[in-house]
């Protein structure tokens, strides 16, 4: 595809580089006990506090062992104490303990209230109960997250959320596996105190922050009062980087697994930026739209609706006839809603089909097959809206709507901004506007 850059890569990293922060949500204190299966209580073992004391499962008992404060600045504490990921190395299995409070990442927690899960972002990896014991003293470790129940846990309740990320633009660092990416985003100041958060993801070849300055995404962010990240993709391409979608392309071993770095983009921001993991939405420019869609099939309950651009799909190409889709590629195990935006006149990703091997299929097909995932029955209602757009919707508990533009190009419909050699780029509807309005009517 080509791209729209309005500004050179080493000068976008620069600018990262000199305001990228590392944000930490701020909650009021909370003390109390930590639960995990069985209703068992994380516990200092033998109520010790020299460094390096275990930590680990055990009936509660209402003792100091097992009062725990999760502080401000994203430690968990008991008797004056950090709960800590042994030498911070990275590695499943490695041993939770009790050190003094240094202000290391192995100290930093990020708790994701929709999974239940206490997560190190320096490691990646979750407080895990070893080989899913619920016995007393079964040892407390982290490990890859995989939301099994012995990574689930209930903390003490504090009085709120207070974001620490000041109102604007920034860089907040992610980490998957042990390595760090800053990922863009944006507060507006109309943001509550608990905010939705919308994924924006970017075309090949280009980058977060050119994607939230392509697509005019703050304006409707201001409007609304919704949290707004920008993540990248991790593989080199042209000016900028593409997303690793499942089943599609040919990428070199050891390519970032671009589904569990999302899990972690989600489960970071709404702990760090205060945003609200039931109302997490997703939406993407063409590779982005593509990247969109394929995470809805993985990870149907991280997100409560979708809204590709110039990307929508439904799994990859079948293998025995292309001009439909896979569906052993892509079966959601709940309902996404799902709006989505195509231009008629789409060079790149056609329209009705064709192109590169990773497109194939119509987008009308892809429309249809996440209509019979989200169990829609019946045919399509078509209306005007416009002298060149139309909205096809199959309506349900979890309706998809394709708002289809006759003139329009591979673009973002309503964006003021240009993309030269991509084709029209429709004023008639704000593509913003439309799926937000879109979004609203879904939780998780």
């Amino acid at each position: 595809m080509r791209r729209l850059l309005h500004t050179t890569l080493s000068a976008l990293l620069a600018v990262a580089a000199a305001t990228g922060i590392a944000a930490t949500a701020r909650a009021a204190d909370a003390t109390g006990p930590i639960t995990g299966l069985a209703g068992k209580c994380v516990d200092v073992a033998a109520s010790a506090t020299a460094n390096g004391t275990p930590v680990q499962l055990y009936t509660c008992n209402g003792t100091a062992a097992q009062q725990w404060t999760v502080v401000a600045d994203r430690t968990v504490r008991a008797f004056g104490k950090c709960l800590d990921v042994q030498g911070g190395i990275n590695a499943d299995g490695t041993k939770v303990q009790l050190w003094d409070c240094n202000g290391n990442p192995q100290q930093q927690w990020t708790y994701d209230p929709a999974r239940l899960t206490l997560v190190n972002p320096a490691t990646g990896r979750c407080l895990d109960a070893r080989g899913q014991s619920d016995a007393d003293r079964t040892p407390l470790q982290v490990w890859t997250c995989n939301g099994q129940t012995n990574q689930r846990w209930t903390l003490p309740t504090g009085q709120g959320c207070q974001r620490a990320v000041p109102v604007g633009e920034h860089a907040v660092p992610v980490v998957l596996g042990g390595t760090r990416y800053d990922v863009t985003v944006y507060v507006p100041a109309s943001a509550p105190a608990t905010a939705p958060l919308v994924l924006n993801l970017h075309g090949t070849g280009s980058w977060g922050a050119n994607q939230l300055y392509y697509s005019d995404m703050k304006v409707a962010a201001d409007a609304n009062g919704f949290l707004v990240a920008a993540p990248s993709g991790a593989m080199p391409n042209g000016d900028g980087y593409a997303w690793n979608v499942p089943g599609v392309g040919s990428y070199p071993p050891g390519s970032r697994d671009d589904v569990a770095f999302l899990d972690q983009v989600i489960t970071t921001l709404t702990g760090s930026l205060c945003g609200d993991p039931k109302r997490v939405y997703a939406t993407g420019y063409s590779g982005g739209g593509r990247m969109t869609s394929a995470y809805a099939c993985a990870r149907p309950d991280r997100v409560a609706a979708i809204a590709p651009v110039a990307g929508l799909r439904a799994g990859r190409p079948d293998p025995a006839d292309a001009s439909r889709p896979d569906t052993a590629s892509c079966r959601p195990s709940v309902s996404v809603p799902v709006v989505a935006f195509h231009g008629r006149q789409d060079a790149t990703n056609p329209y009705d089909g064709g192109g590169s091997d990773v497109w194939r299929y119509s987008v009308p097909a892809a429309q249809q097959r996440w209509a019979a995932i989200n169990g829609c029955t019946g045919s399509p209602t078509s209306t005007t809206v416009s002298t060149h757009v139309t909205s096809t919707a199959y309506r349900c508990g979890a309706d998809v709507v394709l708002y289809t533009v006759s003139d329009g190009g591979h673009t973002w419909p309503g964006t003021p901004r240009p993309s030269p050699g991509n084709g029209s780029t429709t004023q008639e509807i704000n593509a913003n506007t439309l799926m937000w309005q879109f979004f609203t009517r879904y939780t998780r």
